[in-house]
């Protein structure tokens, strides 16, 4: 052939090509994340300088990773990533690490995996159920398969609560109207003597002021088969303690110890009760400690202190001196300098020993995060009712669950609820999911349950147009590649997720058209050109 033919027929050799790269596109301008290609040309050289050259041929053909057209589809589980990046997903063959796709439509198999329509499970990070609480969701760092099912599987016991309410620091104090006349000089005390804390937390006998709270919060929690219980809390505005008698300093610390100047206070008792769904009471309180208890009454109380800001400074515990000992175990009370005054108005000079030793006084919690704990004394069903170790036998069975004041404020105006929380819940199955921008999927289960399970994984390349082909949008990590960049959704070099939505071929269909007409008239003309160098032959040989 002469050199003619060979050009040509490296010219129709490359359009074909071409035209195979077109049509590859055309046919796939519906395949969900699917990325067109081109066919880049190059000339092909030999000889010397002055010859007109070999011919053409294609030098790549090149992947465009150019964002596709996202698409709503309402359905929970299409996904489309919204910038760079691609989905992870294992391998169900084995034959790769991990795979690599834009394609978002996913499924959940038959044991609750969140898995591509081909089975391959999608990765991300899990929620990590040790670290996590109620109000701050913890994911773990290491990528592992997405499973929506077996978090409600096994229903949990409440053993966290946390407490963010804001008390209505305009409230008066709660005091007895009768006022009490127990014989000593305490009789002014707004609910802080034994007897009129007894009298106030529904104690009958005789003078007895059935106190009403000045707030109540009612939350449910969960025993150890699910099962739900009451836990209300009684809150009720004590009294303002002045600075001239308060027994702390700004950091809720023993002024005598800490050489600080004591400050002005105003003091709070919650009291906590279990009961069930009738209303009678299912849990009474458990002594901590030898005199940790009220005399006489059945229920969990704390004193929380707030600053003059509205503060929190501390949580304090009752103790009844009359007992003999203290929460440390310390030698029982002996000199007024060792009572605590109780409320505004009573200083430590004016306390009358005798009388300090018969009744109750609070000493500081370390931190704003106690236990409460309950004796359960009536067991209803098979369960660790409401929440503790088994029963066995007659023995009361203890339980108990921590409590964070942390965010606990007192300003003036309303009791706001700003969250009230329990980690406790009956089983449940998942009735739906919703993923934000940042890839967080939140699972909602029949049990009222609505968490963050996990957070999507997206991984990103150096040299996108080296990694590995496999079909079916997916691709594999290769050494050209470079090894994989892992990152949360919406983070680094990767962009957000687009839930509910699919993001469809970026293939330009109209261009597409116009390149394949531009392909077939170079291919038509290199055609021409083998032609027209045979009808050249002709003549030269019919010479």
């Amino acid at each position: 052939m002469s050199a003619y033919d060979l050009n040509a027929l490296s010219g129709i050799n490359a359009m074909s090509q071409g035209l195979s790269v077109v049509s590859n596109n055309l046919a796939n301008a519906q395949s969900m994340g699917f990325k067109s290609s081109r066919a880049e040309f190059a000339d092909m050289f030999s000889g010397a300088q002055t010859t007109p050259g070999n011919g053409v041929r294609v030098n790549s053909i090149t992947q465009d990773f150019s964002q596709g057209t996202i698409t709503a589809t309402g359905r929970e589980l299409d996904m489309a990533i919204d910038g760079d990046g691609f989905f992870i997903l294992e391998d169900k063959s084995g034959k790769y690490s991990n795979l690599y796709t834009r394609n978002g439509s996913f499924k959940l198999d038959k044991e609750g995996f969140i898995t591509d329509q081909m089975g391959n499970n999608l990765l991300g990070f899990n929620l990590n159920a040790e670290l996590s609480n109620e109000m701050n969701a913890v994911f773990d760092t290491a990528l592992k398969p997405i499973n929506l099912a077996d978090l409600n599987r096994t229903p949990k016991a409440t053993d966290e609560m946390t407490y963010n309410i804001n008390l209505n620091g305009e409230q008066l104090a709660n005091t007895d109207p009768t006022r009490i006349n127990n014989g000593n000089d305490l009789d002014d005390d707004s609910v802080g003597a034994t007897e009129n804390l007894q009298s106030l937390f529904g104690l009958q006998g005789v003078n007895a002021y059935q106190g009403f709270p000045d707030f109540i919060y009612p939350k449910p929690i969960h025993d150890s088969l699910g099962g739900e219980h009451t836990l209300n809390s009684n809150f009720y505005k004590r009294d303002v303690v002045p600075a001239d008698i308060s027994d702390i300093d700004a950091e809720g610390n023993d002024p005598a110890v800490s050489l600080q100047p004591a400050v002005k206070y105003t003091s709070w008792l919650v009291q906590y009760e279990i009961v069930d769904r009738d209303g009678n009471r299912t849990a009474e309180i458990a002594n901590q400690a030898t005199g940790n208890a009220i005399d006489g009454v059945t229920s969990q109380v704390y004193e929380l202190r707030f600053n003059t800001n509205g503060e929190l400074i501390g949580i304090w515990q009752p103790v009844d001196y009359a007992a003999g000992t203290s929460l440390d175990g310390a030698t029982a009370i002996a000199t007024d300098a060792d009572f605590a005054p109780l409320i505004a108005g009573v200083a430590n000079s004016n306390v009358d020993p005798a009388v300090a030793a018969q009744n109750l006084a609070f000493e500081r919690v370390s931190g704003t995060r106690p236990s409460l704990n309950f004796v359960v004394n009536n067991p209803l069903t098979g369960a660790t009712d409401p929440l503790g170790g088994p029963i066995q036998g007659t023995t009361p069975t203890q339980f108990n669950i921590a409590v964070d004041f942390d965010d606990m404020t007192q300003f003036a105006g309303d009791y706001l609820l700003r969250g009230v929380t329990q980690n406790g819940y009956k089983i449940g199955d998942l009735v739906g999911l919703t993923t934000n921008r940042e890839g967080v999927i939140e699972a909602r289960y029949s049990n009222g349950r609505s968490i963050p399970v996990a957070q999507l994984a997206l991984g990103n390349f150096n040299d996108l147009n080296a990694l590995e082909k496999l079909g079916g949008q997916m691709y594999a990590e290769s050494f050209g590649s470079g090894p994989v960049q892992i990152s949360k959704a919406g983070s680094g070099v990767v962009g957000a997720i687009q839930a509910g939505s699919l993001e469809y071929s970026n293939v330009d269909t109209a261009g597409e058209l116009v390149k394949m007409i531009q392909l077939q008239r170079t291919y038509q003309a290199s055609a021409q050109v083998i032609s027209t160098s045979q009808e050249l032959t002709r003549t030269i040989l019919n010479l």
